[in-house]
């Protein structure tokens, strides 16, 4: 498995991607249907840095970050469902911690929605604590330092 910057091209699979793990989620928590458009947005943002994983040339996952002052927030956390449950997640926030200490950042913070219990029990386990509800979004930090 290696990681590299988001690519253009790499659009359709993460979003595809992204409408496949959340659309359901999304219904649930907030009663909408998912927006494609709002993920594109996102990855297209100048001060979001997007990392793609791969393996043998597919894309199995990736993640976005934005630093804000003294944390950075993750705001995409996805992995392909045929690699959930196999290590790819934990590697992935590794990467966001050791880079992010490694930068002098003091946290971690990202949102959950209120009805992804599996997500919520993966961020608990690695360390991340609830800090307070907004609407259906839960906001979870971990301390660095």
């Amino acid at each position: 498995m290696h990681s590299r910057p988001l690519q253009r091209s790499d659009l359709p699979e993460l979003v595809a991607m992204s409408r496949e793990n959340m659309s359901g989620i999304i219904l649930s928590s907030w009663g909408e249907e998912w927006k494609d458009e709002m993920l594109l947005e996102l990855l297209l943002d100048d001060d979001v840095s997007t990392t793609v994983l791969l393996e043998d040339g597919d894309i199995i996952a990736y993640f976005c970050v934005e630093e804000m002052d003294e944390y950075v927030f993750i705001s995409s956390f996805q992995v392909c469902k045929g690699w959930q449950g196999r290590g790819v997640g934990t590697q992935m926030l590794e990467t966001i911690e050791t880079s992010s200490r490694e930068n002098g950042m003091a946290a971690i913070e990202l949102c959950v929605q209120s009805t992804n219990e599996k997500a919520m029990e993966f961020y608990y386990y690695r360390g991340y604590d609830l800090m307070y509800q907004n609407g259906n979004n839960l906001v979870m930090r971990k301390k660095l330092v």
